[in-house]
């Protein structure tokens, strides 16, 4: 059993050596594709960096030349929202002061208005009195003689009604 014992062993060792040699050989290619794969890193760094870091550094250098000019304009904003706001308040004063002149204006046009026109109103009726009253009194007596005047011109005298009883009146009737 001695000489089996060995073979297996020397069998054993065999496989054993083949596997190693074939664990190396996978390490190996690991290697190899983890070098290529930086490699492509390396390239694809190299190429973000030719591309960006131009854009960056003149960003940066923007920023730079633009950064007083921004606070220059923003004190200028300030100052001129400031004198807004105060302009603001001044026409909103004015703004009220002028409506109240108008108002107390219309105020002042409307009690004159009203005042003169019932002034009118007052004469008017002054007038309709001293005039409309002689002339409707004049009418009455030009309407009178114009009925006398037809009375005596017309040819035929006027008969009185007849009623079937004379004697009664004719409002109320005797039986």
């Amino acid at each position: 059993m001695a000489p089996n014992t060995d073979t297996i062993l020397i069998i054993f060792v065999a496989i054993v050596g083949v596997l190693a040699l074939l664990q190396a050989l996978v390490l190996l290619g690991i290697f190899l594709s983890l070098r290529k794969a930086a490699k492509s890193a390396m390239v694809a760094t190299d190429d973000f960096k030719a591309t960006v870091m131009p854009t960056i550094h003149s960003t940066r250098d923007l920023i730079e030349r633009v950064s007083p000019q921004i606070v220059t304009i923003s004190k200028g904003l300030a100052e001129l929202t400031e004198l807004l706001r105060k302009e603001s308040r001044g026409v909103s004063v004015s703004a009220s002061e002028i409506v109240e002149r108008v108002n107390r204006q219309t105020k002042r046009l409307d009690g004159m208005l009203t005042n003169g026109l019932d002034a009118v109103e007052r004469a008017g009726e002054v007038v309709e009195t001293a005039v409309a009253a002689p002339i409707r009194q004049v009418n009455g007596i030009v309407a009178a003689v114009k009925a006398m005047v037809e009375t005596y011109l017309s040819d035929t005298p006027r008969r009185r009604p007849t009623y079937p009883n004379a004697d009664a009146e004719p409002g109320n009737p005797e039986i």
